[in-house]
């Protein structure tokens, strides 16, 4: 072979070897920075939220992805399942309830998928609870300290500092509590228990509540503050639109609301009914004493009570008293409310 054939040869060799060492430091450096970036937690906030994930069985890479990035733990679905893909993971997410938080970084969060379940309490929040009932309940649990979950679920700032996640004009998150289920770990703070509720509660009234609120004329704190009101007054669920439009119609009017359950909401004993002497308590969750609604919610409405307040029943009733089976007869004059009291022996 000649020897300028020979050059040739030599130079196209060192030049395929040199632009193959090119490339291979290339993509490792591609590689590498794509791992870092990939990795980078949600939040840097060391105080940031955790909550219980629950990736369901037969759910893929991409599905999983969605999940997390719909649950606010990761920020970049693409990005997470390459990662799992670098990990050779595709195959080993498992289905579990998980404990995670947008802290984490993705590789702790796919180590977590692999072999993390974590063991979760079933817990049901009734409509119509309390903050201090939710806390009783889960201090019975065992998921919560019942004296932190109330100071707490009394000040939103002290679970979400200046970032809330509703507007709130007072400082309690009584009534915010969605009344659901919940699958809770024993992992997880009183602030993570309060934050699951009230995400809960924000997830429910944007797709239910404030898309009627224009027309109902009413602020989503002055729907669930009313709506907590129907929830401690009704029993059967075919009443709820009949006492809202009692309640509105007596706001229409501004006349006092007068209803029981929110003496009974500050008063310090627990009795099922409301002594003479309850009706002079000071206090602006007193209606008999002043007109208009109350600061706030006295409990956690459900979303039927809400739709309620929005679509009441048309009525003229102004009154209304109980038959003690649960049910009402409702009235429109205050003759008419004194006859049916006398008739149903009060």
């Amino acid at each position: 072979m000649p020897d300028s054939v020979q050059t040739v040869s030599k130079r196209t060799w060192n030049g395929v070897v040199r632009f193959l060492f090119f490339f291979v430091v290339v993509s490792c450096a591609a590689l590498a920075a794509l791992f870092i970036v990939g990795n980078q937690p949600l939040s840097s906030n060391d105080n940031a939220l955790s909550k219980v994930v629950r990736v369901q069985p037969g759910m893929n890479t991409r599905q999983i992805a969605e999940l997390l990035e719909e649950e606010g733990i990761i920020s970049n679905p693409a990005l997470f399942q390459i990662m799992v893909r670098l990990e050779s993971a595709e195959h080993h997410l498992q289905a579990g309830a998980y404990l995670l938080s947008p802290e984490m970084r993705p590789l702790e969060i796919i180590d977590h998928l692999r072999s993390g379940r974590v063991t979760t309490v079933r817990v049901i929040i009734p409509e119509g609870f309390e903050i201090k009932q939710i806390a009783a309940l889960l201090a019975e649990k065992g998921l919560a300290d019942r004296e932190r979950f109330i100071e707490l679920a009394s000040d939103a700032h002290s679970v979400f500092g200046e970032e809330l996640p509703i507007d709130l004009p007072i400082a309690s998150l009584e009534g915010y509590l969605f009344p659901d289920t919940y699958y809770f770990s024993e992992g997880q703070t009183e602030e993570d228990l309060i934050g699951q509720m009230v995400s809960r509660f924000v997830q429910v009234a944007e797709e239910e509540v404030v898309p009627l609120l224009e027309e109902s004329g009413l602020t989503l704190h002055e729907v669930v503050t009313l709506a907590s009101i129907v929830e401690r007054e009704i029993m059967v669920h075919e009443e709820r639109a009949i006492v809202a439009s009692v309640y509105l119609n007596r706001l229409a009017v501004d006349m006092p609301l007068q209803a029981d359950p929110t003496v009974r909401y500050v008063t310090e004993e627990e009795r099922p009914i409301v002594l003479y002497r309850d009706l002079e308590i000071d206090s602006p969750y007193n209606t008999y004493r002043y007109r208009g609604l109350p600061p706030g919610p006295i409990a956690s409405p459900g979303l039927a009570s809400m739709l309620a307040v929005l679509n009441p029943a048309e009525t003229n009733y102004f009154f209304f008293v109980s038959r003690r089976d649960g049910t009402h007869e409702f009235t429109e004059t205050y003759s008419e409310h004194l006859k049916a009291r006398r008739a149903l022996g009060y």
